[in-house]
């Protein structure tokens, strides 16, 4: 009896041991073999990140684990994903599985459900799609990141050589000799505005008297009658109207002489005379000289 006692006590032990390791690998899957379950799959184009007894969201809310990953076709090759649903809900047809990976590189899957009428049922196949993490970024950003790191490097180089080259010290004593003079310039300054300030009260005299003097001239302007300035001036400009319009008539003597040409031609004419008379007394005075002997 005590031979059987403990070969039954060893039984039990192992059968124990079974059946926690059973639980316990669906403990560590996920897999609650106690409540019951169902069973949907989605296809990705890539499982990366994608890690068994991911959980697997409803809105921010745990409905079930990812169970099983396998190939399901290689050209092209697609992924076939297993997930544990324990709540139970209407999917409806167009709702489509979505998984990406947080800060610290832990994937998660997200169940979008649809606005379909029709509802799926266990089994059925969910579209899947992979969304883009921050890790992910943060990969395609690596070889930027080190193209950056070799410009930096560059620069910082390229400051070193200029820091050790010599004409960067006298860069400096330069900067300083300018500093210096700056310094010098304000000072100079600074006695100019002193000068300026012991100048400002006579500087201010002499504008209010000229101030004054500009009042006095305004106010002569204002005692001026300005109605008989205005008064002469339209007589002056009537009589120079009256005078260029007589000027422009015929009526008068001026007018026939600017505007009659026979005056002009008459002119003319006893100049041209007056010049041939002259041109033939040069060529033939002895002639014009016998004419003046025979009147004596």
């Amino acid at each position: 009896m005590k031979i059987i006692s403990r070969n039954a006590l060893i039984g039990l032990t192992f059968l124990a041991s079974l059946v926690m390791i059973y639980f316990g690998i669906n403990f560590l899957k996920g897999v609650n073999v106690l409540k019951q379950q169902k069973h949907y799959y989605a296809l990705f184009d890539d499982v990366t990140s994608l890690l068994l007894s991911s959980p697997v969201y409803v809105k921010g809310y745990q409905v079930g684990l990812i169970s099983t990953i396998n190939m399901a076709a290689t050209d092209p090759m697609q992924f076939a994903v297993a997930i544990n649903l324990e709540e139970e809900f209407p999917i409806p047809d167009d709702s489509y599985l979505e998984y990406g990976t947080d800060l610290f590189g832990a994937s998660m899957a997200t169940l979008v459900l649809g606005s379909s009428h029709t509802h799926m049922q266990p089994g059925d196949t969910i579209s899947g799609h992979k969304v883009t993490g921050l890790m992910d970024g943060a990969a395609k950003l690596m070889p930027r990141a080190d193209s950056l790191f070799l410009r930096v490097d560059s620069l910082l180089l390229s400051l070193q050589r200029i820091a050790a080259h010599p004409s960067w010290e006298q860069s400096i004593d330069g900067i300083g000799s300018t500093i210096n003079q700056l310094s010098q310039t304000s000072q100079s300054l600074n006695r100019m505005v002193v000068a300026l300030e012991g100048d400002l009260p006579e500087i201010s005299n002499n504008l209010r008297a000229v101030s004054g003097d500009l009042s006095k001239v305004s106010n002569e302007l204002s005692a001026m009658d300005l109605s008989r300035t205005y008064a002469g001036i339209d007589e002056t400009v009537n009589n120079l109207k009256l005078l260029s319009a007589r000027i422009n008539s015929k009526d008068n003597s001026l007018g026939l002489l600017m505007n009659d040409t026979r005056l002009h031609d008459s002119l003319t004419v006893t100049i041209e005379t007056a010049t041939k008379l002259l041109e033939d007394i040069r060529l033939n005075p002895g002639r014009y000289l016998s004419v003046k002997v025979s009147l004596f």
